[in-house]
């Protein structure tokens, strides 16, 4: 768990970080990931750095546009100011999923994401 502090933080830079994914804000997500970040998608095996990421967004526009989401720190885990771990969930038109996502920190930026897959559903969310 998260000292006060700790979890404060983590959940101002994550609140800060999910409104502009949802909202495709490239500009806020660029300026919080690290110059060497590294985002791994674990369920598609692809790792892109920072830049490969903000390319990416095109395509996730298209996908935002009809589906609604949801995300919540992971209480069960363990976290410091270093890491965090968030649920997300993302209900899409024709299905819904939760998704892991397991944050590293530095200097107030993201320096490493790692999503995966939770569960198909957002039942227990």
């Amino acid at each position: 768990m998260l000292p006060a502090s700790g979890a404060a933080a983590q959940s101002s830079l994550l609140e800060r970080w999910y409104t502009a994914v949802f909202d495709v804000n490239r500009v806020a997500i660029s300026d919080l990931l690290a110059e060497d970040a590294l985002i791994r998608l674990e369920d598609l095996g692809v790792t892109q750095t920072k830049t490969e990421y903000l390319e990416s967004l095109e395509d996730w526009a298209d996908v935002v546009k009809s589906a609604n989401f949801a995300w919540q720190i992971d209480e069960s885990e363990t976290a410091d100011d270093t890491a965090a771990t968030a649920l997300v969930c993302y209900q899409f038109p024709d299905k819904e999923v939760m998704i892991r996502e397991v944050f590293a920190f530095r200097d107030g930026k993201i320096i490493a994401a790692s999503q995966s897959t939770a569960d198909d559903s957002c039942e227990d969310f």
